[in-house]
């Protein structure tokens, strides 16, 4: 009773000085999220991030009242907010009443069956809400049973998320009679939640008669060969589903055999993904006799399989007939440098294949070599990962040969290869020359400052590249002046989306002195810098903000939307008081937002 006056109280005490003296000047006494809601509203936000900030029941009370007049907020999102029982059911009673939000993000509440029953209320009513995310939220198979009824009459869902809720069989079975006769729900995510096979072949049953929904995640359950069977069985009469990711189950290979099976008649499907299945060697092999004669599937999955050098194989084969891939994962299959010989003369000249991911498949710098080769003559690749693959500057070398003729590729990620100064020294070569690179990810490697010098004397003459990746190169203060000199000098800096939007150095040294000088020249394009794990003291960071908010030379104006990590440096409490206080006045601008992670 006593809480309840005070809180009364106090929420009087509030208004008044907001009628007394105005809501900018009241936004100082009232806690973070309010402050934030009431900026929104004020300015007609399209978009609410309150995520992790701890909305109380009076923020949460001012938002609600917003919501019955707001017409421009489009999506909120309230994640591991630490909303109470009180806040589930007054946000319940707005989603009745509001008219125009189409998003709503309630992910890590821990809101419980009696929580998601206030929702589920909502939706049995509210009639233009197309997504809510309801993740992580205990919501268990008694809360999807209120939520099942909801979906019987909603008509406006078209996307639902509910991984981590642990629904169980039991749950599954509940949704799937939801899903007989509900025609507004594309994507459904599923992922954690102790789901085994009488609980798949609940959700294949379903499958056989929706003709509305277009993906389902499955991933991280305990589906086994039997429920991959239902789930292939359904796929064979279903003509709607896009996409299912199964990630993670123990189908094995006889359950692979069954997708094969299904995908050899199946003209919807457009993407399986079966990643960490231990189908093996076998079970890519059905996979690779399916995708012969299938003609409509697009992305595949198979990475984490043990499938190997002779499974590997056998996807060669069938892309050496299949023309209708455009992406394939086979990342973690230790296939080798002869599995990746095998592939290489497969897409020497596949006319489809736009992302290929390899990664740790101790490919080795044999393997690298064969893939340089590929880039000489393959022209429709646009991405391939090649991280953790052991390939060393030997392996850059053809790779690098290979980009200098190659102008389709945009993103090449070589992380954690053992690269050094030399092979640092081949891809800057590359690099004055390609036109198409847009991101190169070199993290985890072992250029240092001789490397980073040659990658600056790349980026004065390129003007194509977008994102660099150097975190963790044992780069110095050497190599961050060179870098830095040459996003000062680079012509192409006035327009800074040709040469860096993500400015990235993580891990590499201390750059204090350096600061001013990578931001001086940085225009409003920059959407991200990362000097997390750094040596930046207080004053480095100051010194960065107060650049990047108030120095006329960098050309900020309206519409900044940029965020600054710099976790794991020399910030005490007193340094991100600085920090904060600096960013308080700069983002009240318009269509100004700076996020600075301390």
């Amino acid at each position: 009773m006593l809480r309840s006056i005070i809180l009364f109280f106090w929420d009087f005490f509030k208004r008044f000085l907001q009628y007394i003296i105005g809501t900018e000047a009241i936004c100082h006494v009232i806690d973070g999220s309010e402050h934030r809601i009431i900026l929104a509203l004020k300015h007609d936000e399209d978009v609410l991030d309150l995520n992790r900030m701890g909305v109380n029941d009076a923020a949460v009370r001012r938002l609600a009242a917003g919501l019955k007049t707001n017409r421009s907020l489009q999506k909120i999102s309230m994640s591991d907010c630490k909303l109470t029982p009180q806040g589930v059911t007054i946000m319940g009673k707005a989603l009745k009443e509001n008219r125009f939000l189409k998003e709503i993000n309630f992910n890590y509440n821990d809101i419980g069956a009696q929580g998601v029953g206030k929702i589920a209320g909502a939706l049995r009513i509210n009639d233009c809400l197309t997504s809510i995310e309801l993740s992580s939220n205990k919501i268990g198979a008694d809360g999807l049973k209120r939520l099942a009824g909801a979906l019987k009459v909603n008509k406006s869902l078209q996307r639902i998320s509910l991984k981590l809720n642990r629904i169980g069989n039991d749950g599954a079975a509940m949704l799937a009679a939801a899903l007989k006769g509900n025609s507004s729900l594309k994507m459904i995510d599923l992922m954690w939640n102790i789901i085994s096979d009488d609980g798949a072949g609940e959700l294949a049953g379903a499958l056989q008669v929706n003709h509305y929904l277009e993906m389902i995640d499955l991933g991280n359950n305990y589906i086994s060969s039997d429920g991959a069977e239902k789930l292939a069985d359904s796929l064979k009469a279903n003509k709607r589903l896009q996409k299912l990711r199964i990630w993670r189950n123990n189908i094995g290979s006889i359950g692979a055999e069954k997708f094969a099976e299904a995908l050899k008649v199946n003209q919807s499907l457009h993407a399986l993904y079966l990643k960490g299945n231990s189908i093996g060697a076998c079970g890519a092999g059905k996979i690779a006799e399916a995708l012969k004669v299938n003609h409509f599937l697009k992305e595949m999955d198979l990475s984490e399989n043990k499938i190997g050098n002779d499974g590997v194989k056998r996807i060669a084969e069938a892309l050496e007939v299949n023309q209708f891939l455009t992406m394939i994962d086979l990342g973690k299959n230790n296939i080798g440098p002869n599995g990746m010989s095998k592939l290489a003369d497969a897409l020497k000249e596949h006319p489809s294949l736009e992302r290929l991911y390899l990664n740790s498949n101790c490919i080795s710098t044999d393997g690298s070599r064969k893939l340089g080769e590929v880039l000489k003559t393959n022209r429709v690749l646009k991405l391939i990962d090649l991280s953790s693959n052991i390939i060393f500057d030997f392996g850059v070398e053809k790779l690098a040969e290979g980009l200098k003729v190659n102008q389709q590729l945009e993103s090449i990620y070589l992380g954690c290869n053992k690269i050094r100064s030399n092979g640092a020294r081949m891809l800057g070569d590359s690099l004055k020359v390609n036109r198409s690179l847009k991101s190169v990810d070199l993290r985890c490697n072992d250029i240092g400052d001789i490397g980073a010098g040659e990658l600056a004397q790349a980026l004065k003459v390129n003007q194509s590249l977008q994102v660099m990746l150097l975190m963790t190169n044992n780069i110095g203060d050497d190599g961050a002046s060179k870098l830095a000199e040459a996003l000062k000098s680079n012509q192409s800096l006035q327009k800074i989306a040709s040469i860096f939007q993500d400015a990235v150095l993580s891990s590499n040294g201390n750059l204090d002195d350096y600061a001013e000088m990578l931001i001086g020249r940085l225009r409003r394009c920059v959407q991200k810098i990362d000097l997390a794990c750094n040596d930046v003291s207080i004053d480095g960071a100051q010194k960065l903000v107060e650049v990047l908010c108030y120095n006329n030379t960098a050309g900020f104006g309206k519409d900044i939307q940029l965020d600054i990590d710099l976790r794991y440096n020399r910030i005490d409490h007193n340094g991100r008081k600085i920090v904060e206080n600096i960013l308080k006045t700069f983002n009240t601008k318009e269509g100004c937002r700076v996020k600075i992670m301390t």
